[in-house]
């Protein structure tokens, strides 16, 4: 069979642009934008681990941060390194990466033809061979690649978003392992402290200086405060296994600890006007709301032209049974008599302006999550002070005066073993309070977009807690104390 030098013609410049039109593919293209922008927002390197050597540099960096007491940006970093979840997440930017290479890519040329056996001699072998192009598809390429680049831009926002959400998951559940920790050692003393208590009187009754019902009621207050440390410390695996959940360190065991104590809160963040226009300008639900909009909009314009994508023209050759050869153009288009894509066009607007009603309604959002996290941030701040200013200070006192008193046998020791639970339970709730303010800080930061910087309040002498003597045989405990997880 013979083909025409014409079509040859035709099918050699087509062969040549399908070469030139092969594009390689790049996952990771767009990976440095996020890496930049989650190292600006949260302080911390992501990295994508797929397979080559660089995940060994990155095992190691893990292991020289679990060597030494966790700060919670290091329980973040860890997190960025060996969260399975997140780097499945990246995958989704090499998802749209392959979409922005598919949408410069023109329409692959149709090929047809067809061969028909005569009936009956002398007729030959009749045939047609034929070569169609998408003639306008080219003009559709530019739209095509606003909407897949507009595509990119949204992922890449949304990998970025779940970046700076798994590194405020991070942090609230680190300072809830330690506010658990905390409340764990304060348990103990405090059980230690019933069981003190439980011991003497057994012995003043047995000696007649004390009735049933005392002996009764330290032993009620003995078994409650064993209860208690029981909650506690399965509170306390609770929060370790969240930690490890998010750090990705489920299948390692736990040989790694905590730093001594938790910060102080800050100063202050900036005023709520500040904050919402710092919200709406650098938040990255919102970029990528806006970013839909536009992604929409460019799909409405692609659905407009929806004619362009149905031209074909090409040429044919066909050789007759009398093996005459004839060559000619060919073309087809759709008619558009009944359908003209009225209702993809209806549809394509009613979701552009759902769009935008949803980036309205997201922005209100902000507005709302960040008022109400300042507010608790405030109300923390505030209780964390109370507690370090006043309350543990006022505790610390009474333990001293009572222990005075007791020295000088003005109380007993059971009043020397209340004022010292007492002291306990504050150091306790303290820890709770310094773990509420760090939550509340960690989501209204992540309501924000990015981060504040951290000043301690300054502590005053005149509001330092003064050291005290603990009664024997236990020490006061303290709620900073460096503790490891168990």
């Amino acid at each position: 069979m013979r083909i025409p030098a014409r079509l040859l013609g035709l099918v050699c410049p087509i062969a040549l642009l399908a070469v030139m039109g092969c594009a390689s593919v790049s996952p990771d293209k767009r990976f440095p934008d996020v890496q930049s922008d989650v190292l600006a927002r949260a302080n911390a390197r992501a990295v994508w681990r797929q397979g080559g050597p660089e995940d060994r540099a990155v095992d190691d960096a893990i292991a020289a941060l679990l060597a030494r007491p966790l700060s919670p940006e290091d329980a973040v970093q860890i997190a960025l390194f060996g969260n399975s979840g997140l780097q499945a997440t990246f995958e989704d930017l090499g998802i749209a990466q392959a979409e922005v290479v598919t949408a410069g890519q023109l329409r692959n040329p149709d090929i047809a033809g067809f061969f028909r056996f005569p009936s009956s001699p002398p007729s030959g072998l009749n045939w047609n061979i034929g070569v169609d192009v998408w003639l306008l598809d080219a003009f559709l390429v530019p739209i095509r690649q606003k909407l897949a680049d507009a595509s990119e831009d949204q992922t890449l926002r949304l990998v970025t978003q779940q970046v700076l959400r798994l590194a405020a998951d991070t942090r609230t559940a680190y300072f809830a392992l330690q506010a658990d920790t905390a409340a764990v050692q304060a348990r103990e003393e405090l059980a230690e402290v019933a069981r003190l208590a439980l011991d003497l009187s057994r012995t003043q009754t047995e000696a007649g200086n004390a009735d049933d019902l005392t002996l009764a009621s330290e032993q009620a207050a003995f078994q409650q405060a064993q209860l208690a440390l029981l909650q506690a410390r399965s509170a306390q695996r609770v929060s370790l296994e969240r930690l490890r959940g998010v750090m990705g360190l489920t299948d390692r065991p736990v040989s790694w600890s905590l730093v001594a104590e938790a910060p102080l809160p800050t100063v202050g963040e900036p005023n709520e006007e500040s904050l919402i226009a710092l919200a709406l300008e650098s938040r990255l639900d919102l970029k990528a709301a806006a970013t839909e909009v536009q992604r929409q909009e460019y799909a409405l314009e692609l659905t407009k032209k929806w004619w362009l994508s149905t031209v074909q023209v090409g040429v044919e050759t066909e050789k007759g049974s009398d093996g005459q050869y004839a060559t000619g153009p060919h073309f087809s288009a759709e008619l558009p008599i009944f359908n003209q894509r009225q209702g993809e066009i209806a549809r394509q607007e009613a979701v552009i302006r759902q769009a935008r009603h949803r980036e309205a309604s997201l922005q209100g959002q902000a507005r709302t999550e960040i008022r109400s996290a300042l507010n608790r941030v405030a109300t923390a701040r505030e209780i964390a002070r109370m507690y370090r200013d006043d309350i543990l200070p006022l505790r610390q006192r009474v333990l001293a005066a009572t222990q005075d008193r007791y020295n000088s046998m003005f109380v007993g020791v059971f009043e020397l073993l209340r004022a010292r639970s007492e002291l306990t339970d504050a150091q306790t709730a303290f820890a709770r309070a310094l773990q509420d303010y760090w939550t509340a800080r960690v989501e209204l930061e992540f309501a924000v977009g990015t981060r504040f910087p951290d000043t301690p309040i300054p502590e005053s002498a005149a509001t330092a807690p003064p050291a005290t003597p603990a009664p024997s045989p236990s020490a006061t405990p303290s709620p900073h104390q460096q503790h490891q997880p168990r």
